[in-house]
């Protein structure tokens, strides 16, 4: 300490090398003013994508996603500068860097070798680059660290991410997995998706080694969306960063293993500079990509019906009266990943002649629990105590594969020793496509008849479903929405399917 005292310069040099080595913004911004010659521009974005790096590099995140608009400067912080802060904390750390575009890899490769050459790099870290192993797709540090980058398609073999050795140690990064014309397709998604367990968790020398997945949104079935809904089995810390920031608005309920990171970003334009609302509003010209490159919240291109500017909301405490009820249930045939969900839709009709949806169950069950489902959701919303909503009717259930077993089980009383008795349920006969059905509702969404919850936590995803049909992924959510629409609003055999069950409206 003394030393330094002495030697003002070698104590601002030391001053200079701990600030590298603390802070991920700091280090960005201090090495890309050398590389370029000019001042790293910082957006309130990058603090938040900044931080998130600095947690991967203390040990506290081995799983993060990043999801932020192109353009906004993502490779160059969780690629480049990573890559050089990590190996600056320790020369033996070992990286591989993975994107769709294996010859951006390769650039990207060459910027991080740049980074280390830098004087005021080499001045901190004297890392060497070993001669034998100089190459774009593979280098080595003289202390064993290095990189490997290569295509998210392509084989990775022969280097793993990390060492088993305590500390930091080096990470995989997943630059932009998935080309986006590729995101069209199912089979190049599913290819990139199946490639987390038959290549990128492979290459990791301890399970403990971070993986920091950064890519724009392409599609609802893209690897992000794979990872948040539990495809590789683990939680992953979730940086999302849309365009344009609402606080208001919830973290989706589908994104089951997604920890989000909390930020303070005020609402409106995540980048000011780069995208104000004027040029925002240019961007919503192309509203596929503009939803999931730009909002992180992707709709599947061909899902044209419904329009999102017909869906009106209902807000709590401003129901009107609510002159009766009933429920609504989509059953799925398989429970796999890929298969679609069981649905429970509670819908009321209005003293204002609107469909309200007012509540939803959504999961995958097997056949005891799919039961079990429904006679708790029947026994929630056929409790007196919610008839100020009026009175829930019965339950209806397309009379098919699972409906049909659930049809026959609910007309008997349950033997699980509660004591409940039959549910009123109702088979729903199908003389009609999907689509059909869905243009026969159609007007009624247009007119805004149909009013919905989006305050509630899993409205989003249901958003998403109505939004991307006839072409999305699921459509189980729909099928009750048409269902619960076309009987409040359009009639039809409502009157004697209440006096099949002994009511009279």
């Amino acid at each position: 300490m003394s030393a330094l005292l002495a030697n003002p310069e070698a104590a601002l040099r030391e001053i200079d090398r701990l600030d590298a080595e603390a802070s991920h913004l700091f280090f960005a911004k201090r090495y890309f003013a050398e590389r370029e010659g000019s001042a790293f521009l910082v957006g309130p974005h990058h603090r938040v994508i900044c931080d998130a790096l600095d947690r991967v590099l203390s040990g506290e995140i081995t799983r993060l996603i990043i999801n932020v608009p192109p353009g906004y400067t993502k490779t160059e912080l969780a690629v480049i500068y990573l890559v050089a802060r990590g190996l600056a904390i320790n020369p033996r750390a070992r990286f591989i860097h993975a994107s769709f575009n294996g010859q951006l890899a390769l650039e990207n490769s060459n910027k991080v070798r740049d980074v280390l050459n830098l004087p005021g790099f080499q001045e901190h870290w004297p890392r060497k680059i070993r001669s034998d192993t100089n190459a774009k797709g593979l280098w080595r540090t003289d202390e064993g660290g290095g990189l490997m980058a290569a295509a998210a398609g392509g084989p990775i073999t022969g280097f793993r991410a990390g060492t088993m050795e305590p500390g930091f140690t080096g990470a995989l990064i997943i630059d932009d997995p998935l080309k986006p014309d590729d995101a069209k397709s199912e089979q190049e998604r599913e290819n990139v998706n199946n490639r987390w367990h038959s290549t990128f968790k492979s290459r990791l020398a301890l399970e403990t080694v971070p993986v920091i997945l950064i890519m724009q949104r392409l599609h609802v079935g893209d690897l992000s969306a794979f990872l948040l809904k539990g495809g590789a089995g683990c939680k992953w810390h979730h940086c999302l960063l849309p365009i344009q920031i609402d606080s208001g608005k919830p973290y989706p309920a589908e994104y089951t293993h997604g920890i989000p990171i909390p930020h303070d970003l005020p609402d409106g334009p995540l980048w000011r500079v780069k995208h104000g609302e004027a040029e925002i509003e240019l961007l919503k010209v192309d509203a596929y990509t503009f939803a999931g490159q730009y909002e992180q919240n992707p709709v599947v291109s061909g899902g044209n019906l419904f329009k999102e500017e017909w869906l009106q909301p209902w807000a709590p405490g401003a129901l009107p009266q609510i002159k009766w009820r009933m429920i609504y249930v989509d059953t799925a045939e398989k429970t796999g990943q890929r298969n679609d969900y069981s649905v429970f839709q509670c819908w009321g009709f209005g003293a204002d002649g609107c469909a309200y949806l007012l509540d939803q169950m959504r999961a995958r069950f097997e056949a005891p629990e799919l039961l079990q489902a429904a006679r708790t959701f029947w026994k929630k919303h056929s409790d007196p105590a919610l008839n100020e909503l009026g009175y829930c009717r019965g339950m209806k259930v397309e009379d098919k594969s699972a409906g049909t077993g659930l049809l026959q089980s609910l007309r008997r009383p349950a033997n699980d020793g509660s004591g409940m008795g039959p549910v009123p349920v109702i088979p729903i006969p199908r003389s009609k496509d999907k689509e059909q059905r869905a243009n026969d509702v159609l007007p009624s969404f247009a007119a805004g008849l149909v009013r919905l919850p989006m305050h509630e936590p899993w409205f989003d995803a249901w958003k998403n479903e109505i939004l991307a049909f006839p072409s999305g992924a699921h459509d189980d959510q729909v099928d009750p929405t048409m269902d619960a629409v076309a009987e409040m609003l359009l009639g039809g055999t409502a009157l004697s399917q209440w006096a099949a069950l002994g009511e009279d409206d």
